[in-house]
């Protein structure tokens, strides 16, 4: 009797286990790798100076086209110093010479990205504070901000923050390099259930 009953016993395990499993992988995640975080000095949209700019590739690897919609931000180490990515088509195209490489802007992407999808990306984060010696960039967008985990609804804000340092002569800042120093995600709105209205 028992043994006529294991087929069907095994079938239900693995049903609840695969129905388990999807619904705690229901957030997707886009891949992000910079590939370059520096300086260019060139005449750009907010004049002649030292623009701070990076280039990173994007992947979708979920299985499912998801929604395309980056923002980067860099906060420093100065108070009240933080720049905002933005479009400035001088230090694109500064950046591709240099690069011998085209790259894609976020607006140019922004909407929906394709299941198996990748892109090289620029954002510049315009003109530069020369005492700035840290920056952290953030990157939202990477990650569903709405999810369902066993059977709840959650949103949540995170972003991928990567830290570089620029060591070296305030004065000659157009000749510094960018150092990597780490990479951590963080969170900028914690994790709340959205509960149904009745």
């Amino acid at each position: 009797m028992i043994s006529a009953l294991l087929p069907s016993l095994v079938l239900m395990l693995s049903s609840a286990t695969s129905a388990s499993s999807a619904v705690e992988d229901v957030r997707w995640q886009l891949d992000m790798k910079p590939s370059h975080v520096g300086t260019v000095t060139c005449d750009g949209v907010q004049g002649n100076g030292t623009y701070l700019y990076m280039v990173f590739d994007v992947a979708n690897k979920n299985g499912r086209d998801v929604p395309f919609k980056l923002s980067l931000q860099a906060d420093t180490d100065v108070a009240g110093r933080s720049y905002r990515a933005v479009f400035d088509p001088v230090v694109k195209a500064a950046v591709e010479r240099r690069k011998g490489k085209k790259f894609k802007t976020l607006s140019e992407l922004r909407g929906t990205i394709e299941d198996g999808a990748s892109a090289s990306c620029i954002a510049s984060f315009g003109k530069i504070d020369p005492n700035v010696d840290d920056f952290y960039i953030h990157v939202q967008g990477l990650k569903d901000r709405v999810f369902v985990d066993r059977y709840k609804t959650y949103v949540e804000d995170m972003a991928l923050t990567f830290t570089y340092v620029r060591p070296g002569d305030e004065f000659y800042r157009q000749f510094d390099l960018l150092r990597f120093k780490s990479r951590k995600w963080t969170t900028e709105k914690e994790r709340a259930e959205l509960r149904r209205a009745r």
